[in-house]
């Protein structure tokens, strides 16, 4: 099977945790790829599978980054379902929800499904531990 994702690790001086992220693949009626993370929900789009790829590597960064920035990683991790096990501000583990509770909360999950051929890879990735 081939590897549609990135690897990515960010580090700080808390630390890093590494997450698998369930990732979908997919293209439109447009032929647009579309690489979609329902646990983030963030999607990066592009002409082929490795303008996607890109594309997410870089809303992936700048979720994080902002995140940090305004000190709401943690909530917003939170908000979206994970489980912060610990505290907030220095989690022992990070848990993402379920993949059935995020097609159950999340319409444009169910969508994606329903009108797509859908490919899908778990993908680790390095979340800062201070959330």
């Amino acid at each position: 099977m081939a590897k549609y994702l990135f690897e990515s690790a960010y580090e700080n001086k808390s630390g890093v945790v590494n997450v698998s992220l369930l990732l979908f693949h997919f293209k439109d009626e447009n032929n647009v790829h579309f690489i979609y993370s329902p646990h983030l929900d963030l999607t990066g789009y592009g002409n082929s599978l490795d303008d996607a790829k890109n594309s997410f590597e870089i809303v992936f960064e700048d979720f994080v980054d902002y995140t940090l920035n305004k000190r709401t990683i943690g909530k917003v991790l939170t908000d979206l379902g994970w489980e912060l096990k610990g505290n907030l501000k220095k989690p022992k583990r990070i848990l993402a929800p379920s993949i059935t509770s995020v097609i159950k909360e999340n319409d444009y999950v169910s969508e994606i499904f329903d009108k797509y051929p859908v490919n899908t890879y778990h993908q680790e990735v390095g979340i800062p531990s201070y959330a």
